[in-house]
């Protein structure tokens, strides 16, 4: 029996591989905030040597070139606090046909806060929901036990933390980067 276990596993390693693959994500990995219970992303990010009004200024330039229609974004922007909110949105698509066409499944709505301070700043990714008549938080696709409930929401909730993590990551990597010195050469 075993001999015939092994050989099964050796004949078929692709199709084993293949189907942990599509079971990759978890979605009991989502972050959770623990008093108001929604997804929410956040961090403090330590930028040494660097003032609030520069932390402040590097946010500000993020927004604008981050986002196609920044006025749009921008909700709330005060440089003596230090903060800026925005409220944002993207798309996200059901899982390829067998044509492989990706068809529209609907809009993610977020809001985007940056808190600047001398040396750190923090971003907080929260109040996520799908774009509806009313409000629908994405917090609803984590329960497998309601009625409605489709194992469509983990490949929706798959992308909604790839873009969320890639938007993390650009934001991190503005924030952290000191722009050129322009040089007055004429």
């Amino acid at each position: 029996m075993k001999k015939i276990i092994a050989f099964i596993a050796l004949l078929f390693p692709a199709t084993i591989l293949v189907a942990q693959d599509k079971q990759s994500f978890n979605t009991d990995n989502m972050p959770i905030d623990k008093i108001s219970k929604l997804i929410t992303y956040t961090d403090v990010v330590q930028v040494k040597n660097t003032s609030a009004a520069t932390l402040y200024k590097r946010a500000w330039d993020w927004f604008n070139t981050f986002y196609k229609n920044p006025t749009d974004v921008i909700r709330e922007s005060d440089s003596t606090k230090g903060t800026i909110i925005g409220k944002s949105r993207f798309k996200i698509y059901n899982a390829p046909d067998k044509k492989g066409l990706k068809t529209d499944a609907g809009l993610i709505m977020y809001t985007i806060k940056v808190n600047v301070r001398e040396g750190r700043f923090k971003y907080e990714i929260t109040e996520l929901n799908q774009k509806a008549a009313s409000y629908s938080p994405l917090e609803k696709w984590l329960d497998t036990s309601a009625q409605t409930y489709t194992t469509a929401y983990v490949g929706y909730l798959e992308q909604v933390d790839t873009e969320v993590r890639e938007t993390i990551d650009n934001l991190k990597k503005a924030m952290s980067t000191t722009p050129p010195v322009k040089k007055d050469d004429w």
